[in-house]
């Protein structure tokens, strides 16, 4: 289930990083138009990297419970 989580999550975040290059290449582009358009997108940057690395921490230390498994044979002796 880990392997299944930090697929979904990897392609997610290559995803949205990959939106973030298209809008930083368009940020080179149109520089001269705006003062606030290089700040914003290095603040942008540091933003998703910490948002990517949390995710990352939370995924493994999420996982790494250990969680005992029953089969249903004793979840039924509990029961009755």
């Amino acid at each position: 289930m880990f392997w299944l989580g930090f697929g979904i999550y990897t392609m997610f975040m290559v995803l949205i990083f990959g939106f973030f290059i298209v809008a930083k290449i368009h940020t080179y582009k149109f520089r001269h138009y705006s003062v606030h358009i290089e700040p914003v997108t290095k603040t942008l940057a540091a933003v998703l990297l910490v948002l990517a690395l949390v995710g990352y921490y939370l995924l493994f230390s999420g996982s790494s419970t250990n969680i005992p498994v029953q089969t249903v044979e004793q979840s039924m002796e509990i029961i009755y």
